[in-house]
């Protein structure tokens, strides 16, 4: 297969993926035989509408869940294989996470959000503040980090989250619906920001989104319907080599 990449191993591979889950008597079937690579640097939109695998998709990209059928490699490694602890150290080091409901703590300001993952490693209070406070300023936050969730519009929250994200340095950043609570212009606010962070940072983002108006601009289209992949469409613009099999 030509993965475009001129050889290089993916960052994610998923082979023949399925998906199903139980609800009550009905089989839902997610996921239907998906095969995708995601490569490291890219800039990525998975979409399609309400109910057709996107969320499902993404929690098998960042270790989240486990498939029904066939295989999810991540960094080389058969995830099938490692142990639940592993996985557990694999997504707290390789992912970062970006939800619709921004998922701040209400009590600790913008700049102790972004510093808390790396508080939870046990890294020291001095060094977690320094770079949270350098990924608030590359989102355009600085003059807001002392300030509480509940003092913030839903735009302002949300590059609080990107940045929370983007604190340990993963490999990959998966933002699930990231527009969906914005308005459409600070929805497109967001997709630029991650535009604007994965060119700077070199950092690989893959966002679901159900709204076509905020692919313009984005390097890679993923169309998912009904739980399988039926576009796959990659732009040469801004460097990127990519081209589907």
């Amino acid at each position: 297969m030509n993965d475009g990449f001129c050889g290089r191993k993916p960052l994610v591979a998923i082979r023949s993926v399925t998906k199903e889950y139980k609800l009550g008597e009905t089989t839902v079937r997610a996921l239907r035989g998906v095969d995708l690579e995601i490569h490291e640097g890219e800039f990525a939109a998975i979409w399609g509408p309400s109910g057709s695998g996107k969320t499902s998709l993404l929690n098998l990209i960042g270790l989240i869940d486990s498939p029904s059928s066939g295989r999810v490699v991540v960094a080389g490694r058969d995830t099938a294989t490692v142990s639940d602890d592993a996985l557990a150290e694999m997504r707290n080091r390789f992912v970062g996470f970006v939800f619709q409901t921004f998922n701040l703590i209400s009590v600790l300001t913008a700049l102790e959000n972004v510093q808390l993952p790396l508080q939870i490693r046990g890294v020291t209070a001095r060094k977690a503040r320094s770079a949270a406070a350098e990924l608030l300023e590359q989102v355009g936050l600085a003059s807001l980090a002392g300030a509480r969730p509940d003092q913030m519009s839903g735009g302002q929250r949300q590059r609080v989250a990107i940045a929370r994200a983007l604190v340990t340095s993963p490999a990959i950043v998966l933002a699930d619906e990231p527009t969906a609570n914005l308005d459409s212009e600070t929805g497109q606010q967001i997709v630029d920001l991650m535009r604007e962070l994965n060119r700077n940072r070199r950092v690989t983002f893959v966002f679901a989104t159900h709204d076509p108006k905020l692919l313009d601009g984005v390097r890679r289209h993923i169309c998912l319907a009904d739980g399988t992949i039926t576009e796959d469409q990659s732009s040469v613009r801004e460097g990127l080599t990519y081209v589907p099999a």
